[in-house]
């Protein structure tokens, strides 16, 4: 639970880092419906004099299809489509212009859809009753009956008043999509002739002459705003004062408090942590260190606004940008505190030495700081309207002052730790992949500022900023992911213990399920991240919102339309059945297939077809869930069904042959089989093979078909009842009867061997050196055969020689193969 916290915490401080633009859904493009042509009714016959006078001719009734609200939604769709493509032409501010007439684009979208698929029905139901009229009479044909006419007349002119309404709601759907095309394509343009707009460059002395010369007016702005917020202070002093007490104790409390939780305690002896108890750790500690700059900015802002200092025109706006800025810097410096940890070596998630450490982690909040300074300056300069001037030098502060402090970061050597903390040096341009391109950064940031390109190189400081920024907190959660999802040799999770003794999954599995888990939660780092990204980089939120619904609820490739977000769901949907299927399996095998109350036989073939089901039925809802038509690959199978059953002939045959085995049963797990030359105890039976383990306890693995098709020999088919037959030999001149009844003897003395039938011992033959006999014995468990043939022989030799009856000495041929034990 605390890792999943973490997680939780880290994407609430990405959240709060940047903010997301509207998320209002677009609805899918109404699909066009062909209305189907309605033939007038043919004519009457022209009259004669021996014909009665004609039916009159029959005139659809005037009918009123439309509700008024349609109309109204239709008209207003189309009027709000005309106005949206006019203003389209006098665009002038890519902020405000553009996403105001964005939104009502989006509005016509949604309305053009729900409308359209609000009369299909409608039209679908028309078109049948006109199906179901028939089609209209030839030319020379009996006229029809003037109700049927009339009845077609009315549906036709409904028909045509919905097709007609249906038609202008799509090609006002189509005209709303080609405007935000040109919306977006305008808005780049916007933004690309903002960022390389030139202004008068810093080297020359025009740009100082304007600043010299604006400054009286905006020094009198500021100093005016300022005399009277003070002034407004000044009457609520006490108050004021209380505030900012309020504001120092809460924050002093929570900063001890935040302390004290994060504070590292290691048990005695206590290993060092590993990379991913870290990583763990740094995504709870960040969003704690965090809470009590927020809660005092909270604190001060809510105290201002109730005690009615900030309902003055200037104050409100400047009191919201100060709070944003402060805002930023403190979760960004918190981020940073907890990634590098710079007194806190056992938690630092990069090897770092800690020199390097602690100035890397310094220069970096510097760099935040500078971040948020400009942003708070900008937005400032935009509530007291201060002269071009003014903005353009302190673009340009704020840019150089971020590239020099980048610059000091980047001649910082990164000195390394090895395993035993011992400090690596490194050189000052190493790693290369990184510093590389922050030193062509750095240098492209002064150089567009030194030409007039201020704007670019304000907007390449703030991306190096925020995409830094992102990328670290997408980092700290992708670790926190594997964190959770990966297992420590020292310590497992719950999830892990859970898998194991409630679903039975073993370390294989759960490795495998732990990188399906890992690999979905990481895609959704990544979708949570890029959106982030791509906003700081200028584009603009609605696009970003169409691009990710296009690719995760649908895109057309040809007829076949592909969703991301349907087929993530339905790998989601087949994990969460099969593992349902385990949890089945499992249950079954501890409470109801147990022997002695199942037959192992009857358990396994039970417990193998539920697998089975489950899993096809998994498989089957996923396809279906993902958006694949069942049909479709049906007709698919069929028409390679010819060429894989040449190429998988054997594989479907064995498939084939399972399912026969499992069903019918000649053999079951737990059976005595001879294949062959070989023979053992069925272990299991899938849909391919059969594992049999040989009394060698080597598994012999046999195809199904050969069990189908072949001759098997299975000892314990419908019991473990069996015949032993045990060979002996006495001497030429023994007696044959009294041989006869000390075999009958021992047999009956053996408790292993069945009374009824009584065993039976026969005089086979006789030679000049020995006379031959056997003994034939029933078994009730066939199994123990080889235990009783030695118990037999011992007591068969034994008696013999008690009864001095002549044993040969002479080698003899061996006894018949008998079973073996299991």
């Amino acid at each position: 639970m605390l890792k999943l916290r973490s997680a939780v915490a880290s994407l609430a401080l990405i959240a709060c880092i940047s903010s997301f633009a509207a998320q209002a859904q677009q609805p899918a493009a109404p699909a066009p419906v062909e209305t189907a042509p309605v033939e007038p009714a043919a004519p009457a016959a022209a009259p004669t004099t021996d014909t009665p006078a004609p039916t009159p001719p029959v005139t659809a009734p005037a009918v009123k299809v439309l509700p008024p609200e349609v109309n109204d939604t239709i008209n207003t769709v189309v009027g709000t489509m005309e106005g949206a493509e006019k203003s389209l032409t006098a665009i002038t501010s890519v902020d405000t212009d553009l996403g105001r007439l964005r939104d009502q684009i989006d509005e016509v979208i949604s309305k053009t859809t729900r409308t359209a698929d609000s009369l299909r029905p409608r039209l679908g139901d028309i078109q049948n009753q006109i199906d179901q009229l028939g089609p209209a009479p030839e030319k020379d044909a009996a006229p029809e009956a003037p109700t049927a006419a009339a009845e077609r007349a009315r549906l036709a002119a409904e028909a045509s008043e919905l097709g007609g309404a249906i038609k202008t709601l799509e090609v006002t759907w189509w005209r709303a999509r080609q405007a935000i095309d040109k919306i977006t394509d305008l808005r780049l343009q916007l933004f690309v002739r903002s960022l390389t707009e030139r202004m008068t460059s810093p080297l020359f002395p025009d740009l100082w002459k304007s600043l010299v010369r604006d400054a009286p007016g905006v020094s009198w702005r500021v100093k005016y705003n300022t005399n009277d917020w003070l002034s407004a202070i000044d009457r609520q002093k006490a108050n004021f004062t209380v505030l900012l007490a309020a504001a120092a104790a809460l924050y002093l409390l929570l900063k001890a408090l935040v302390a004290r939780m994060t504070r590292y305690r290691p048990e005695p002896n206590a290993p060092v942590p590993t990379f991913f108890q870290r990583a763990a750790s740094a995504s709870w500690i960040a969003p704690a260190r965090a809470i009590p700059g927020v809660a005092t900015a909270f604190l001060l802002y809510a105290g201002l606004d109730y005690l009615g200092l900030l309902y003055y025109p200037t104050a409100a706006p400047t009191g919201v940008a100060l709070f944003r800025a402060a805002l930023v810097f403190i979760l960004v410096a918190s981020l940073l505190s907890a990634v590098f940890a710079p007194s806190q070596p056992e938690r630092r998630l990069v090897a770092l030495s800690n020199r390097s450490a602690r100035r890397i982690c310094r220069l970096l909040q510097i760099l935040a700081a500078i971040y948020a300074a400009d942003l708070f300056f900008s937005a400032f300069s935009q509530i007291l309207y201060f002269p071009l001037s003014m903005s353009v030098v302190q673009s340009l502060i704020a840019s150089v002052a971020f590239a020099g402090v980048l610059m000091a970061l980047l001649l910082t050597p990164f000195e390394s730790i090895n395993d035993t903390g011992e400090v690596i040096a490194v050189r000052r341009n190493e790693p290369r992949w990184l510093k590389f391109p922050l030193w062509i950064a750095a240098a492209a940031i002064i150089v567009a500022c030194l030409l007039g390109y201020v704007a670019l190189g304000r907007f390449l400081a703030q991306q190096i900023v925020m995409t830094g920024v992102v990328a670290l907190v997408g980092t700290l959660l992708f670790l926190a992911i594997r964190a959770f999802t990966r297992e420590n040799d020292k310590q497992r999770t719950g999830v892990s213990i859970f898998l194991e003794k409630q679903a039975g999954f073993d370390d294989v599995r759960r490795r495998q399920l732990a990188w399906v888990t890992e690999s979905i939660l990481s895609i959704g780092v990544l979708m949570i991240t890029l959106p982030v990204l791509l906003l700081q980089w200028g584009f603009s939120g609605a696009d970003i919102r169409d691009w990710f619904k296009s690719l995760f609820f649908g895109f057309e490739i040809g007829q076949f339309k592909i969703s991301l977000f349907r087929i993530l769901l339905g790998i989601i949907l087949f994990v969460a059945l099969l593992l349902a299927t385990r949890l089945v399996q499992r249950r079954l095998r501890e409470n109801i297939l147990i022997q002695p109350r199942m037959d192992p036989g009857i358990a396994n073939s039970i417990d193998t077809t539920v697998g089975y089901a489950g899993t096809g039925l998994a498989a089957i809802v996923a396809i279906s869930y993902a958006g694949f038509d069942i049909t479709s690959l049906a007709i698919v199978a069929g028409a390679l069904s010819v060429g894989i059953g040449f190429g998988l002939q054997s594989i479907v045959n064995n498939f084939v042959s399972g399912l026969i085995l499992l069903i019918e049963r000649p053999i079951k797990v737990g059976d005595w089989v001879v294949v062959g030359n070989e023979q053992g105890n069925v272990k299991r039976i899938s849909v391919r093979s059969t594992e049999i383990e040989t009394f060698d306890r080597a598994s012999l693995i046999v195809p199904n078909s050969e069990l189908v098709t072949g001759r098997v020999l299975n000892w314990t088919h419908r019991n473990a009842l069996g015949r032993v037959v045990l060979k002996f030999n006495a001497g030429p001149n023994a007696d044959p009867r009294k041989v006869l009844a000390v075999l009958n003897e021992c047999a009956k003395k053996n408790p292993d061997i069945l009374r009824e039938p009584a065993p039976l011992a026969v005089f086979e033959g006789y030679s000049a050196t020995a006379t031959d006999y056997s003994l034939r014995v029933l078994l009730p468990d066939i199994t123990r055969g080889l235990r009783v043939q030695s118990e037999l022989r011992i007591a068969v030799f034994e008696a013999l020689r008690n009864a001095q009856i002549e044993v040969p000495t002479a080698p003899q041929p061996q006894a018949a193969p008998v079973p073996m034990d299991a």
